[in-house]
């Protein structure tokens, strides 16, 4: 019997992406919004059920919901890419631009997977490390990218795991001083108030990635987008599968976008909860907070953070804990409702108080 074919050399490396799933009664751990959707909008989508044609493929375009986003940011359709989730159109990208022979900037630590996704498509990885607060360090990273010559460089907007902001003047910088594609992930922006969406018709180079599944609460939908020049929404349909986004994804979320301002007081309890649990945070001994853009804060402790995790586990409360050297001891505490983050803040405090 011959020998079993093996996978690519590149794949030797990577470790499957498997997220966090504990049982918990408090889940603080996945950005995802602590609220679902109002009952108005929970009512419509039961009413379009009746005439919803479940035996019919999805438009494999996203037509509607292309023009409708388009017409909110005063764009055309051919401005617009439907994603299953942002992962997949970062999966797009890497494959229409990266590959054999091409690299990627990421500023480390940021969202992991930029490094997944970019390795499993042979694409070489530089990893920029963050300053001791988690910038960016501009002329650092400008120096090696003209250096190392970049295809891609990804910017997540605030940042994830860390919450904070590179400001749009510096994101101009890289736009203008190299010739990468500067792609900006702007998965929490609605929670920041920042955006550099205008900036697109001033450079070609520039792609903006959104998503449904923070601020908008269809994480379990999977839906994104991307906003970026006509050529590259071109070069990104070349590779995109053509049924990639459920009908019933495409139908829900082109209702939220529609009716978005009725998130938007959701999204204002969100900014506002995060205020108040920064503000207990940096009340308590042996905790480092840093500063958040997003739905979520990064705390550094003292005490171990895997400890710290599992007893906070064991109180019925699921973080996010982190292994990766340069935010070891870290944990990431997504915003919930107030009496959730009012459990996580009596847990917390009584497991430092008791270590």
């Amino acid at each position: 019997m011959s020998k079993i074919i093996q996978p690519r050399p590149e794949l030797d490396s990577l470790k499957s992406y498997v997220p966090m799933e504990e049982d918990a009664c408090v889940v603080l751990s996945a950005n995802e919004s602590p609220y679902n959707l109002p009952e108005s909008l929970i009512t419509e989508v039961k009413n379009q059920l009746d005439v919803f044609n479940f035996n019919r493929y999805p438009d494999a375009l996203g037509s509607k919901l292309r023009k409708e986003i388009a017409s909110h940011y005063g764009f055309s359709d051919e401005n617009i890419v439907l994603g299953n989730g942002s992962d997949e159109l970062i999966q797009c990208l890497l494959l229409a631009y990266g590959g054999k022979e091409r690299s990627v900037f990421t500023f480390e630590p940021t969202f992991s997977m930029y490094d997944l996704i970019s390795r499993a498509t042979g694409t070489r990885v530089y990893e920029l490390k963050r300053t001791a607060s988690f910038d960016v360090d501009i002329p650092s990273a400008l120096e090696v990218a003209k250096e190392f010559n970049p295809t891609i460089i990804f910017l997540c907007n605030p940042n994830n795991p860390t919450g904070n902001l590179v400001s749009s003047e510096d994101i101009e910088i890289f736009l203008k001083e190299t010739g990468a594609l500067i792609v900006v992930d702007e998965a929490y922006a609605e929670f920041s108030g920042q955006t550099v969406i205008p900036l697109i018709d001033k450079y070609p180079n520039l792609v903006v990635l959104r998503t449904f599944s923070k601020a908008f609460s269809l994480a379990s939908l999977r839906i994104g987008y991307m906003l970026a020049s006509p050529s590259v929404v071109q070069n990104t349909f070349k590779v995109k599968l053509p049924y990639n986004c459920g009908a019933f994804s495409q139908m829900v979320a082109s209702l939220v976008f529609k009716n978005r301002d009725v998130l938007m007081t959701q999204i204002e309890k969100i900014v506002s909860e995060r205020k108040s649990l920064i503000k207990e945070l940096k009340k308590l001994s042996g905790v480092k907070v840093h500063p958040s853009s997003a739905n979520f804060v990064l705390i550094r402790t003292e005490n171990e953070a895997s400890f710290v995790w599992k007893n906070l586990l064991e109180a019925g409360i699921l973080v996010r804990d982190f292994k990766e050297p340069c935010i070891k001891d870290c944990l990431r505490i997504t915003v919930g409702k107030g009496e959730e983050n009012k459990l996580f803040l009596k847990a917390l405090k009584e497991i430092i108080n008791a270590g």
